[in-house]
């Protein structure tokens, strides 16, 4: 499941090998010095189809478990007074979601699906430009729920 938990995971690691900030892009905290990442999320609980419903008798009783393989998509802009730095920080992002971060994505149990190609995301503010290049993470994960359920323990049966 992409919980809060596992997000903030993935943006540390990131920040590790880029060793740059990672910042949500709604942060009302104040903006660090050049360079740095911002991401957003930016469509999630994308369900693929109906859920999955399985039935296990535990130690806890009979269980329900409803589970659905989920996508949700990531945008990525590195900001940067430098058009190559934003750049080549935008082709460490794709290295880390493409190579890197997998074996860590796979034991928080989720999957990159799509990197998209490297986009010029950059903008004029007033008299300067602010120079960012982008791209966008798609992942897949499994949204599980279990739930107990009562059983029946006795039933009578009368014929008519």
């Amino acid at each position: 499941m992409m919980t809060v938990e596992t997000r903030n995971t993935i943006t540390n690691e990131l920040y590790k090998f880029l060793g740059i900030p990672v910042i949500p892009d709604d942060d009302d905290g104040e903006i660090p010095d050049y360079p740095y990442v911002v991401y957003s999320t930016t469509t999630d609980n994308n369900r693929k189809g109906h859920d999955s419903i399985t039935f296990e008798d535990t130690d806890e009783g009979f269980m329900k478990t409803y589970a659905n393989q989920v996508g949700t998509s990531y945008s990525f802009n590195a900001h940067s007074d430098s058009r190559d730095e934003a750049i080549e920080t935008s082709y460490k992002i794709a290295e880390f979601f493409q190579r890197v971060g997998r074996d860590l994505l796979n034991q928080l149990g989720v999957a990159v699906t799509e990197v998209s190609p490297i986009q010029n995301r950059s903008m004029m503010l007033v008299d300067h430009y602010v120079r960012r290049q982008g791209l966008d993470v798609r992942f897949n994960y499994i949204d599980a729920s279990t739930y107990p359920i009562d059983s029946i323990e006795n039933t009578t049966i009368t014929g008519g």
